[in-house]
């Protein structure tokens, strides 16, 4: 079962998946196709395993494919953004341990990414001609408001 799968701090996800998408090249490159294939979107953890399940014909191979470490990282995974030929995923491993990774669907080449660039990722979904809106909050002065001898000070 995915669970028992030993997962360890140093590892991280984009030097793991390679390999694990080496293992099962052929059912991993039609289930990338299958995600790119509707076009720009966002998926849900949900719809990527339901893509998953309608990408493998063969239930041998599917359960070995669920139950393997890719399983695991698609288990693990809150959402993807789907920019064709992209899929970055967004997978928390343990609550408060997130990675980003980024995957290539024509050569399943694989690579770690910020979480800003997870986001930029994520906001060029919706704006192509993506740009940051950054907010210098210094300018404000916040004043302390006390309370002294039933006055507002």
């Amino acid at each position: 079962m995915a669970s028992k799968l030993s997962f360890k701090r140093a590892d991280s996800i984009a030097e793991s998946m390679p390999d694990a998408l080496r293992q099962s090249r052929y059912q991993m490159k039609k289930c990338f196709h299958r995600y790119v294939s509707k076009g720009r979107r966002l998926l849900k953890n949900q719809q990527l395993i339901e893509e998953l399940d309608k990408s493998l014909d063969d239930k041998v191979e599917r359960e070995k494919l669920v139950e393997g470490f890719l399983g695991y990282i698609i288990c693990s995974t809150q959402e993807a953004v789907v920019l064709p030929s992209y899929v970055a995923f967004a997978v928390r491993m343990n609550p408060g341990i997130w990675e980003y990774v980024k995957v290539h669907s024509d050569d399943l080449s694989v690579e770690g990414i910020t979480p800003s660039e997870y986001l930029k990722f994520k906001e060029t979904l919706y704006d192509e001609n993506w740009y940051a809106f950054f907010t210098d909050l210094g300018a404000y002065t916040y004043i302390n408001h006390r309370c002294v001898d039933g006055n507002w000070n």
